[in-house]
């Protein structure tokens, strides 16, 4: 079992294009059922109420691939596209 303030610390990852995409600011959850909906978190220049534009971005609970030790990876958004970079 994990606790609310342990995925508090943990850093979001998205796995489509490896951004780091903030850290989690609040917890939506159905305590009919005691389970978490969604996470609403920050943008990835620190960890205050709110992001850059004042408000956070939501990331469902079937939007995370995995919860490691130190982020949480999610699937979200469209593939990174490789024609951004001059390689």
């Amino acid at each position: 079992m994990i606790r609310v303030s342990d995925i508090m610390e943990k850093e979001i990852i998205n796995v489509k294009n490896g951004k780091r995409m903030g850290f989690i600011t609040d917890i939506d959850m159905d305590t009919n059922e005691g389970k978490i909906m969604s996470f609403t978190i920050t943008g990835d220049l620190g960890r205050g109420i709110f992001s850059r534009n004042g408000e956070g971005q939501v990331i469902f609970w079937n939007d995370i691939i995995k919860i490691g030790c130190d982020t949480i990876i999610v699937n979200i958004g469209s593939e990174l596209n490789i024609d951004e970079f001059n390689i």
